[in-house]
């Protein structure tokens, strides 16, 4: 069984991030000058601009005006949103690669709605600067995942037919397939290809008990349980007991946590993100 550098050598001159991804991502926040680079990153993939101007163009976010250009889709939809829409975009071929729906239903449907779920949770808090990083960090925090697909498909199809029809932790299963899990896989992957620090630190998170975990990192971890809680990836027999883990570390006050789930699934199901995903 390969060890980590093994698995590292294999990958290293592979394009499994696509560099405009990893480009997008390392962007600053909202000025004249990201604005820019922004516009010339996605003008370069003609199936993502096409998706931008059918949404841009939607009753969702038409106001009347037809916008015929990546300019005026980035005025229209805002810096953040339109970036967001490229990571969706963008990590959404890394998910669908092999074509297995076992794959994409548990890990690219779970990232989503965990990315989503995050930056609401952001939002309520108020905490706009994370809100964006949020729904990054949340898609790819697994990216382990997809590498060690990635390595061999077969093997991991393999391991999540296990993970979904018994109690073994998905994780405990790729140690064992593999002889590393995502956790460490997507770490060491992600310092290969220099991802910003903040989505090395959110994938580290998911190894720490979760009051050693980042402010940030328990957004998102809740955020995950959520997820599952709403049917985006499988319930685990551990998911009620984090739900009480993180609503204690977060400070938030549940009373009835069905209702509260049921009204985050409503704000999901509404969300113009999420309703992108839907076209991909």
């Amino acid at each position: 069984m390969a060890t980590l550098e093994e698995y590292l050598s294999q990958i290293k001159d592979l394009t499994i991030v696509p560099p405009v991804l990893l480009s997008v991502l390392s962007l600053e926040d909202d000025n004249e000058l990201s604005f820019g680079e922004l516009e010339k990153k996605v003008q370069s993939d003609q199936v993502l601009v096409a998706r931008l101007l059918k949404l841009a163009n939607s009753p969702f976010f038409s106001r009347g005006n037809p916008v015929a250009n990546m300019k005026q889709v980035i005025t229209r939809l805002g810096f953040k949103t339109v970036r967001s829409m490229v990571a969706m975009s963008m990590t959404d071929s890394l998910f669908s690669q092999g074509n297995y729906k076992k794959f994409r239903d548990e890990v690219w449907d779970h990232s989503v709605a965990k990315g989503i779920f995050a930056q609401i949770l952001c939002e309520e808090k108020k905490f706009k600067k994370e809100a964006e990083l949020a729904i990054t960090c949340g898609l790819m925090q697994d990216l382990g995942r997809i590498v060690l697909n990635t390595i061999d498909r077969k093997k991991y199809v393999e391991v999540l037919t296990e993970f979904q029809t018994t109690d073994v932790s998905l994780i405990t299963l790729e140690k064992k397939a593999y002889g590393v899990d995502s956790y460490e896989m997507g770490s060491a992957a992600a310092k290969l290809w220099k991802m910003p620090s903040i989505i090395i630190s959110s994938i580290e998170d998911l190894s720490k008990p979760i009051a050693e975990q980042t402010s940030l990192g328990q957004i998102i971890g809740f955020a995950g349980v959520i997820a599952k809680l709403t049917g985006h990836g499988k319930q685990e027999p551990d998911t009620i007991q984090k739900f009480e883990e993180y609503r204690s570390v977060l400070g938030l006050e549940i009373e009835d946590m069905k209702v509260y789930v049921t009204t985050k699934d409503e704000k999901l199901k509404t969300n113009e993100l999420y309703q992108f995903c839907s076209t991909l």
